[in-house]
């Protein structure tokens, strides 16, 4: 679920120096002064593309990336969207079952050779929502994750692509993978089942 958008005619007017009275203009214009980094998953649609990754920073001139590094020219973007993530909403915030909240958080991630980041957050909607990307697979993008079912300790969800959205993340082939695993202190391991691949994968906090 996206949560803020900010488009190439609300940039404009933060280059300019006019901030609209929103929480998130007069963050992005505190930003552009060079006091601290943004930090946020964001996907930022630019010339007709886009990509997603960490928002650093942004300034009058360049809108900076990490997770993958990526710097674009602040000319060219027409819409940066703020993904919701485990920090946008705390956990008292929603409405959650205590075993919900017990699998909240980031996650280092090994699914067979691959490693990345999974992220299980609170949804502005209630219920858990989750997320994940490998650094060593496919284009490093954020994926999302459906079917989220927890019961007790254990987790359920499901991981899959099709037309477009494979080419978005780096993959040649459609897929669907159903995960599931079982929630031990600060560690999640598990199996997934996929249309082309299965094996084991662990995450910690």
């Amino acid at each position: 679920m996206l949560q803020k958008i900010i488009t190439n005619n609300d940039l404009k007017k933060i280059s300019l120096g006019v901030l609209v009275a929103a929480p998130l203009f007069f963050l992005l214009g505190y930003f552009m002064r060079g006091c601290g980094s943004v930090d946020r998953q964001a996907k930022v649609t630019y010339s007709g593309s886009f990509t997603e990754g960490t928002l650093v920073s942004l300034d009058s001139k360049n809108v900076i990336l990490r997770d993958p590094d990526f710097s674009i020219p602040l000319e060219t973007v027409e819409k940066i969207e703020f993904l919701e993530d485990a920090q946008s909403l705390n956990s008292n915030q929603v409405s959650l079952s205590d075993q919900e909240k017990s699998f909240v958080g980031t996650y280092k991630l090994q699914v067979g050779i691959h490693k990345g980041v999974l992220s299980i957050f609170p949804r502005k909607t209630g219920g858990i929502g989750a997320s994940l990307r490998f650094t060593n697979w496919g284009k490093g993008t954020n994926e999302y994750l459906t079917g989220i079912k927890v019961t007790g300790k254990s987790i359920r969800f499901v991981r899959s692509c099709s037309g477009a959205k494979c080419s978005e993340i780096g993959s040649s082939t459609p897929f669907t993978q159903t995960y599931t695993g079982d929630l031990d202190g600060k560690k999640i391991q598990g199996a997934y089942q996929g249309s082309n691949s299965s094996g084991r994968w662990i995450a910690e906090r």
